[in-house]
């Protein structure tokens, strides 16, 4: 089955999209724009991107001080100072230069930089849970514009079949086949039919101001929305979907959290093996002009805190992180049936729409226009085709409207690759270190 031009864009845009840190920001079109190009414009221009890319590169500093060893420490110790009773002066002085460091043990500086390989792991999926939700508002405002594309259009439909309508009646009025009233009437009609394409021209506008915002603009410059609005085809087996919910971001991030929590806790332990301090130096003796060297050894006595506490708290996050990242998967595993259940429910809809209902409803009011014309309906009967006609139409377009809406809803929470281009920042891994 073919793929509708609205969901090949979701996906096509997928193959074409690099964005550098550094790119500078697109230039939105003047002429008709596509979904693909929004959503180019949205990320290559949007600030909370730019401000998390700070985060990713502070989360590369943190990597490099965990690498570090400790500094050396220099120490200079003078002894025997003369005193104001001191009848020897400055001769018994001793001067004693030290050189220090600290020896990590326990593995602490290795378990170090795992915690911080981990933690810009979680950058990076927070990265990437805000380029996902950006892409996917922009889809969303898209689809919004081109509904309201589509309703303004409805608008302008129903504004035309009440004027033919009031023409229609006019001409019997004319020939005295009928009252004035129905032409009353239908001018009415025409006056509300009127209204309701001013206030769809205004909501169109919104629509287009709400997209452009995405990409930080206060006007639209581009002329419309580009999409095969009303294409539509079968959705995946919801069995297929479901297999594919651990590529979810948010539930991947909890997975990576639950690493960073079990790198904590390793840290933790290495707590209690306690470090050595090496001293070693010159001393000179002031008296006997000599010298002498000096070596040192310090350890801490883990007597009363071993770190306990430490380890305590980092198994309770890491508890956390694990019973959340379960709530989590629950959670989006519902809202998918939920949303599959409504595309499943628009498909049905359009599909019966485009080949029983409109064709139907179309024919209701081509025989009623004609039967009106030769006096075999009242223009109550007419009237009445055409609003049922009018309303159908704007069923149809709530529910090609509801049918990509769950489209790319299903896309955000299986993490699908049609909303997820490549960009610069390197997704972490999902293996469990």
């Amino acid at each position: 089955m073919k793929i509708p031009p609205i969901l090949a864009a979701v996906a096509f845009f997928a193959t074409i999209i690099s964005l550098p840190a550094q790119d500078p920001p697109l230039v939105e079109p003047k002429g008709s724009l596509t979904l693909s190009g929004a959503i180019v414009l949205s990320l290559s221009n949007s600030l909370v991107l730019s401000a998390e890319r700070y985060g990713l590169r502070a989360g590369e500093a943190r990597s490099l001080r965990a690498r570090v060893f400790p500094n050396p420490e220099l120490g200079l110790e003078v002894e025997n100072l003369p005193s104001s009773r001191s009848s020897t002066g400055a001769d018994d002085t001793e001067t004693t230069l030290r050189l220090g460091h600290l020896i990590e043990l326990g593995g602490k500086r290795s378990a170090r930089m795992a915690e911080a390989r981990l933690a810009n792991d979680l950058s990076a999926w927070d990265y990437e849970i805000r380029r996902l939700d950006i892409l996917t508002e922009t889809a969303r405002k898209f689809i919004a514009l081109v509904a309201a594309q589509e309703r303004l259009a409805l608008a302008k439909e129903g504004y035309r079949l009440a004027e033919a309508a009031s023409a229609a009646v006019k001409e019997r009025v004319t020939a005295a086949r009928a009252s004035v009233v129905e032409q009353s009437r239908a001018d009415i009609v025409v006056a509300q039919a009127r209204i309701e394409a001013e206030h769809a021209e205004h909501s169109l506008l919104s629509a287009r101001k709400a997209l452009a915002a995405t990409w930080g603009t206060e006007e639209a410059g581009f002329s419309s929305a580009r999409a095969d609005f009303y294409a539509h085809r079968r959705p995946e087996a919801f069995g297929s979907l479901m297999a594919r919910i651990g590529s979810n971001p948010d539930l991947a991030r909890f997975a990576g959290e639950a690493s960073l929590r079990e790198a904590q806790l390793r840290i933790a332990r290495t707590r209690r093996i306690p470090d050595v301090r090496v001293t070693a130096g010159l001393r000179q003796f002031a008296s006997e002009n000599a010298w002498a060297g000096v070596f040192g050894v310090s350890l801490p006595l883990p007597l009363f805190d071993r770190g306990q506490a430490d380890i305590l708290e980092a198994l309770q996050l890491q508890g956390k992180a694990e019973a959340m990242g379960k709530a989590i998967r629950v959670q989006l595993a519902a809202k998918l049936f939920e949303t599959y259940q409504e595309l499943v429910h628009a498909v049905n809809e359009l599909d019966i729409m485009a080949k029983e209902i409109l064709p139907a409803a179309r024919e209701v009011l081509t025989a009623t226009e004609d039967g009106y014309r030769q006096g075999r309906f009242s223009y109550l009967e007419l009237a009445d085709a055409r609003r049922s006609l009018i309303e159908l139409q704007r069923k149809n377009i709530e529910a090609a409207l509801g049918y990509h809406l769950h489209h790319v809803e299903i896309d955000r929470l299986i993490g699908a690759a049609a909303l997820a281009p490549q960009s610069s920042v390197p997704v972490p891994s999902q293996k469990k270190n």
